[in-house]
């Protein structure tokens, strides 16, 4: 048996500079490596008495949030608890674990203190609210189950936790991710919680989640893969009424994901032997082989409501069903609303104040689109928000405030819908996750007698992966904020970053986007896909057209890099594509001319105050063109060969590198020097506005200064001297090796990350 420190994850472990920045470059789908397992299997897992490395969460006069889109990503569910009005939390599957923040409709990030040593842990497989005490808040923690998990114990609403790192994996961003909840607190003995594994059986904690055993009378771990993913225990339920508070609940049921047999196992002493429920009839599929239970919750006057799918998904559920378990007579009542159509059900939500007052939800219902289902009986009828015989629409969706979400045309209900959530302490309001956002409602007890309202509910929440961002220099009182690529929903046009983009760039995700320094109406993007592989715009991304023509030899789905000189005439283009050179156009791609004397794969960027001025580096050689990207001539040699630079906003010819250290090239006489503060490592570095006119662009590092450890530094010197802007609770993940300061505003700066969006750092007024 091997022990765990208790780790206040506002101290979590020392960064390193792979850490910090991430372990990947931009692909949400990517793995890395995570903590060693803590216990052998069916031995206990405990946090031990090590103590904490420093911290430095000393205020440091910035405030960080993410650049505001309102999601982006899925929601597998929602969770309230039951006894304190107000409290609610969310899970995402790459970006984290979020609180509602009580009063408003905002959320907040409760696992930003992760870092990239930790980046596995921002993909979050369930989330456990105490219904006793509810300041105790459990989570399991766990992007890929190819890594191991860990088990979060916090007694501050997620403020802090007790870590237990696990000797299995969780799925955060795994097929099965819909299902749950996995976690579960004993609502009388809440000492004790249980989580249902992908692979590893069940695990019981008796001490608050301090430490964790397996629980060896458990007869099965599952066994059903999807998709290669173990899908395993998808739920745990407890029915409260069969014990006193204080005495452990003796009736336990747990959902299993199993290639056959029973699917339901029951306990009825506390978890200390188990029995299989026989499985469910389906009308639909005349018997319940082939459906597997995704959530399960047991209402007060002692019915186990669950809900199933053939295929858990969230991909693949072509069948499913509603079943009814009365727990005293051990009899299961089909109550599947009625549907013409072949889909799933998965979102399930019995209201702890009205047992007979459930929520579910279809899945992978495409077409017309997936539905909600309402029962005020137990199920002996169901209300729909749309109507199955007339597809009628009986609800409203108002996504003003979040425009972008009409970004595949009317906008539906939405997708992935694995997760619903009634709150306990008003019955208008469900909050439902989706593929892209959350949804809510205010008039849920009108449903039948007037139109639904349905809004999204997801400020706060950014999960992200971004591939590129550019700033623009202030134009006019039109100038954007901030210009973006990041996957899945391409990329937007930001006007204000604290409100949601009003739409989309559509068509491609891109690798790159630059805008002309010096007008932003001029906007160029780089794609990865078959066509329009190099895009521009010239009315601020507004619209967007495909360049008339590709360079030969470049590749039809090459992506790369773009950059526009600073007046928007001339676009730089270094194919993606291996072996091919550097080009440049004037006209759009009417015309391309090879760049002579840049290497091929070069590495670019524009003078962003003289327009016929670009660089480029290739292993550590340096080039620049004084003629508008025509010849390129040999500048400096530098020794690190995997450098990334930028030019400076306000100095032409001044090029800031990210080497290991902090560099400055001086074109005029191709002399490199190494700032003079204090910085042991830099991973990326990006400039912003001064403070004063006319003194020099402000810098931004990823890396160390002043031996004050791994964090976000700034400097206003030109790097004589480095202030720490971050602390140890703001390290948001999987952080890319990307940072920008925004040329309007002093103090302001932007950070790329894979899951957690953009994150916005403002000196505080």
């Amino acid at each position: 048996m091997k022990l765990q420190r208790p780790l206040s994850l506002a101290a979590a472990l020392a960064l390193t500079l792979f850490a910090f920045a991430g372990c990947s470059d931009g692909d949400s789908s990517s793995k890395g490596s995570a903590s060693s397992a803590a216990s052998e299997s069916g031995s206990a897992a405990e946090s031990g008495s090590d103590t904490p490395a420093p911290v430095n969460n000393t205020d440091t006069g910035w405030t960080w949030v993410g650049v505001e889109i309102q999601g982006g990503g899925f929601v597998p569910n929602i969770i309230y608890n039951p006894t304190e009005e107000g409290l609610a939390y969310c899970r995402t599957d790459i970006g984290g674990a979020y609180r509602l923040k009580k009063g408003s409709e905002r959320w907040e990030c409760i696992s930003d203190m992760f870092g990239g040593d930790d980046w596995n842990l921002i993909g979050i497989e369930s989330i456990a609210t105490d219904p006793v005490e509810p300041n105790r808040l459990y989570v399991a923690a766990g992007t890929y189950s190819s890594s191991k998990g860990a088990l979060l114990a916090s007694d501050d609403y997620g403020e802090t936790y007790t870590r237990v790192d696990m000797p299995f994996g969780c799925g955060g961003n795994e097929m099965g991710r819909g299902a749950g909840e996995r976690l579960a607190v004993d609502p009388n003995d809440n000492r004790i919680i249980y989580f249902g594994s992908r692979s590893a059986g069940l695990y019981r904690s008796e001490d608050y989640g301090k430490s964790w055993n397996k629980v060896e009378s458990f007869p099965t771990d599952g066994g059903y893969v999807e998709e290669g993913n173990a899908i395993g225990l998808t739920f745990t339920a407890f029915d409260k009424s069969s014990s006193s508070a204080g005495e452990p609940t003796k009736t336990i049921f747990v959902g299993a994901a199993r290639s056959s047999g029973n699917m339901i196992i029951r306990s009825d002493d506390a978890g200390k032997t188990w029995t299989e429920v026989e499985n469910p009839v389906s009308a639909k599929t005349g018997n319940n082989s082939k459906l597997r239970p995704v959530h399960g919750e047991v209402s007060s006057d002692g019915f186990l409501y669950t809900s199933w799918t053939q295929g858990v998904g969230p991909n693949g559920a072509t069948a499913g069903a509603i079943q009814k378990y009365d727990i005293a007579k051990n009899e299961w009542k089909e109550i599947t609303p009625t549907t013409k159509f072949g889909c799933g059900y998965s979102g399930l939500s019995v209201n702890p104040k009205d047992p007979k007052n459930i929520v579910v939800t279809t899945l992978d219902l495409w077409a017309p689109e997936d539905n909600i289902f309402v029962t005020n009986d137990g199920g002996e009828s169901w209300k729909a928000f749309w109507d199955i015989d007339s597809q009628e629409k009986n609800y409203e969706m108002d996504i003003s405030e979040c425009q972008w979400l009409d970004w595949h045309g009317t906008p539906k209900l939405g997708w992935w819908m694995t997760g619903v959530a009634v709150n306990p302490f008003n019955p208008d309001e469900i909050m439902y996750g989706t593929g892209a956002t959350i949804y809510g409602t205010d008039n849920l007890t009108k449903l039948g007698s007037e139109p639904v309202k349905v809004r999204p509910r997801a400020m706060g929440i950014e999960e992200t992966a971004i591939f590129d961002f550019v700033s623009p220099k202030k134009l006019d009182d039109s100038t954007p904020e901030l210009y973006s690529n990041m996957g899945d929903i391409y990329g937007f046009r930001h006007d204000d970053v604290t409100k949601a983009p009003k739409k989309h760039f559509g068509d491609f995700t891109a690798t790159s986007i630059d805008c002309a320094a010096n007008d932003y109406h001029y906007v160029v993007r780089a794609t990865d896909k078959d066509r329009r592989t190099v895009l521009y715009s010239t009315d601020a991304g507004d619209t967007w057209k495909g360049v008339a023509s590709l360079p030969e030899g470049t590749g039809s789905a090459s992506g790369g890099q773009v950059k526009l000189s600073c007046d928007g005439k001339t676009l730089l283009w270094q194919s993606g594509t291996p072996g091919s050179d550097p080009y440049f156009t004037t006209d759009w791609g009417k015309t391309w001319t090879k760049c002579d004397g840049l290497p091929m794969g070069s590495s670019i960027e524009s003078d962003k105050v003289n327009p016929d001025k670009f660089y480029g580096c290739r292993d550590g050689a340096f080039y620049m063109s004084t003629d508008g990207a025509r010849t390129f001539s040999k500048l400096a040699d530098f020794l690190v060969p995997n450098v990334t630079f930028k030019a400076a906003h306000n100095e032409e010819g001044r090029l800031y590198l990210a080497g290991g250290g902090v560099y400055t090239l001086n074109a005029a006489d191709g002399k490199i020097e190494r700032v003079k503060g204090d910085v042991q490592l830099c991973r990326a570095v990006g400039t912003g506005a001064p403070e004063k006119e006319g003194d020099p662009d402000t810098l931004y590092i990823i890396g160390e200064a002043n031996n004050e450890g791994l964090g976000i530094y700034m400097s206003q010197d030109r790097g004589e001297t480095w202030k720490r802007i971050n602390t140890d609770n703001e390290k948001w993940g999987n952080v890319n090796p990307r940072i920008e300061g925004d040329p309007k505003l002093f103090g302001r700066c932007y950070i790329s990350t894979n899951g957690r969006g953009i994150i916005r750092g403002d000196k505080k007024q």
